[in-house]
């Protein structure tokens, strides 16, 4: 439980010149305040484990997921892990460079979950790809799920689980009961509200919680980041 006494750390200067360095200004300002948002909607909790999904594809789950995860490993000096559950377009191992095992071998019980977290070259931050042989998430026993993800909040002050499309794709629908919380990516000015709105009942209908939604890609300059309640 060493690891634990690392929570609330504030970083250093060096720290954050490191995270301009790897994010630019806009996108930094851009997750702080989302970040900040998620922290007043889930308030006194030692570790939050989140889903990034969406509604359909390429709306941008994994881009969100890494810029969070980049801005709370460096500029907020908290432990963090993204974990690679993207059945449809599993892509952190080649944003990293790191080996493709991961998720699944740990499931099958292959490997420790020490071998299948890959500790970056970014401080604070460590990524599990999705593996190479991963069978649906539905295929798995919803016990090994909740203890997967009970063994991660042990171990980090933050858990970003990067999924294939909630409204489209039932497997990842399994992980909505087993996080704190869903936030939904919705690529603006693509997306229907219609869509939005039966994804969050799909959500619901499995137990989840639907945090808010973020507004990716949008077109101007000022922070990008709509966090409400649909």
């Amino acid at each position: 439980m060493g690891d634990r006494k690392k929570k609330g750390n504030t970083p250093d200067k060096g720290s954050q010149k490191s995270a301009g360095r790897i994010l630019s200004e806009q996108a930094l300002s851009y997750y702080r305040g989302l970040i900040g948002q998620i922290e007043i909607a889930l308030p006194r909790q030692s570790s939050r484990v989140l889903l990034v999904s969406s509604s359909l594809a390429g709306e941008g789950t994994t881009e969100t997921v890494v810029g969070l995860g980049l801005t709370l490993a460096v500029a907020l000096g908290k432990k963090t892990a993204v974990i690679d559950c993207n059945t449809h377009h599993p892509d952190l191992h080649t944003r990293f460079g790191t080996q493709k095992e991961g998720v699944s071998e740990y499931l099958h019980g292959e490997i420790p979950i020490e071998q299948a977290l890959v500790n970056t070259t970014v401080p604070n931050l460590h990524i599990m790809p999705l593996g190479e042989h991963f069978e649906t998430l539905s295929a798995y026993d919803k016990g090994d799920l909740e203890t997967f993800i009970s063994v991660l909040r042990e171990k980090f002050d933050y858990v970003l689980v990067d999924s294939a499309p909630v409204g489209t794709n039932p497997e990842s629908v399994a992980l909505c009961d087993k996080v704190d919380a869903v936030v939904l990516v919705v690529k603006h000015g693509k997306t229907r509200r219609e869509v939005v709105m039966r994804t969050k009942e799909i959500i619901e209908r499995a137990g989840g919680r639907l945090l808010g939604v973020v507004f990716n890609k949008r077109t101007f300059p000022i922070p990008g980041f709509v966090y409400n309640r649909l």
